[in-house]
């Protein structure tokens, strides 16, 4: 069974793309489109549970800071998505990432802590925001996340745009149009805000679908090094 991504394109584009990761403001971040196979992404899409389907969804939600669906339970998963998570936690997969991160000794989380798969309906949004630096499981620092989108025929009065704030977290430097089957990568500090605070108003019944993986380290630049924290929401404990 081939790897849900073309192995030798995802080389060559780690090789192309590091650097513009690198060099991004308003910290590093990429964003890749047509990133899963063709094949693979309409599969995902296709069998992406909605928000009635038994795979034991978590709900989230905190007008103002995150209304959202999600489910890091992959033994509940539809078989194509639980293939594509170990895909994406594989080894060929990190070498890819540690190539376009210039990030070395990566490591994939089972658990899926905050990840797997994320859904949100009409009035979704996830607030500004830095996320969780401390993995208690792995006794790791989280570094690199990544999201692959998932709703096909995206359309731009849909919403759900996915923003990058300045680090001060004072104003919006960046927006990524969540189209099917983009990836966004972005490096994963105490000062990478970011959220999709447009809320989400497709027509009933189409959701904003997303993979969420997050990548750790054992270690950490020293610059880089804050205690131990929860999500950090802009406005609120931020």
């Amino acid at each position: 069974m081939p790897y849900v991504f073309d192995l030798p394109l995802l080389e060559r584009r780690a090789r192309e793309l590091a650097t513009t990761f690198h060099d991004a403001t308003p910290y590093p971040h990429v964003v890749i489109d047509d990133f899963l196979r063709a094949d693979a992404a309409r599969e995902l899409a296709a069998v992406f549970p909605g928000p009635d389907a038994p795979v034991a969804w978590e709900h989230y939600a905190a007008p103002g800071l995150e209304v959202k669906l999600g489910c890091g339970s992959e033994e509940r998963l539809p078989a194509p998505l639980r293939h594509a998570i170990h895909d994406l936690n594989s080894g060929p997969f990190i070498r890819f990432l540690q190539t376009l991160s210039g990030i070395d000794h990566l490591l994939p989380d089972p658990h899926l802590a905050g990840g797997g798969i994320h859904l949100s309906r009409r009035g979704g949004h996830l607030g500004i925001h830095a996320d969780f630096n401390w993995h208690e499981k792995l006794q790791a620092h989280r570094r690199v996340n990544m999201l692959i989108y998932l709703t096909p025929d995206w359309r731009p009065g849909y919403g759900g745009e996915l923003e990058l704030w300045s680090c001060d977290g004072v104003r919006c430097e960046h927006v990524i149009e969540p189209r099917f089957n983009r990836a966004a990568f972005f490096a994963t500090r105490s000062d990478t805000f970011h959220g999709h605070p447009n809320k989400w108003a497709a027509p009933a019944g189409i959701n904003r679908q997303s993979i969420a993986l997050y990548y750790y380290t054992n270690s950490r630049p020293a610059a880089e090094l804050r205690p131990a924290h929860n999500t950090l929401y802009k406005g609120y404990n931020a």
